[in-house]
Order: C-alpha cells, then structure tokens, then sequence
C-alpha cells in the first residue's frame, strides 16, 4: 500500500511539473518568437540602408527589361484555343441526376 502511495504522489507530482514546464515553455517560446520578429523588423525594414554603390547596383538590376515577344504569343494561342474550347465544348444532353424533372 505504501509503494502505491508513493508511485501516486510521484506521478501527480510529474504531472505538475509538466504542466509548469509546458506553460512557462510555451510562454518563452512565444516571447523568444515576438523578440526575433521586432528584431528582423528593425533590421530590415527600419534601419534598412543602402549605400550609394547598393542603390545604384539594385537600380541598374531593376532597369533591365526584356520582353519575350515568342513566349506571349505562345500564351496568347493558348488561351485562345482554351476560350474557343471551351465555347464550342459540346453540352450535355442526358439525364440530370440531381435534377431530374
């Protein structure tokens, strides 16, 4: 009797720790997460500088424009030949199983 009232309290006493450390982990997690976001926001969004030589290297990257003249019309065919499938796509002519009156 003696040993099942000790594997009792050890169990309800694990128990108990669990659940404090369940919480207090949960609780840090979440705290550690917001500290890393408010970190990154800082970094990269409100302290984010450039120098010269970076704004004029993104510039001439984002200046760059070519047009791929064989891939639109590619894409206009293709959708053309999908809208003329689908307008001249046979209907459907039996029995309506959901509504069949």
């Amino acid at each position: 009797m003696e040993k099942n009232n000790i594997k009792t309290k050890v169990q309800e006493t694990l128990k108990k720790f669990g659940a404090f450390f369940a919480r207090w982990f949960f609780m840090l997690s979440i705290i550690a997460g917001a500290l890393f976001c408010v970190f990154a926001w800082y970094k990269y969004i409100w302290k984010a500088e450039w120098d010269g030589a970076k704004k004029q290297q993104y510039i001439s990257e984002q200046a760059k424009f070519s047009f791929d003249k064989k891939g639109y019309q590619t894409m206009i065919n293709l959708m053309d030949s999908r809208k003329d499938k689908i307008q001249n796509f046979p209907r459907f002519t039996g029995r309506d199983v959901f509504f069949p009156e």
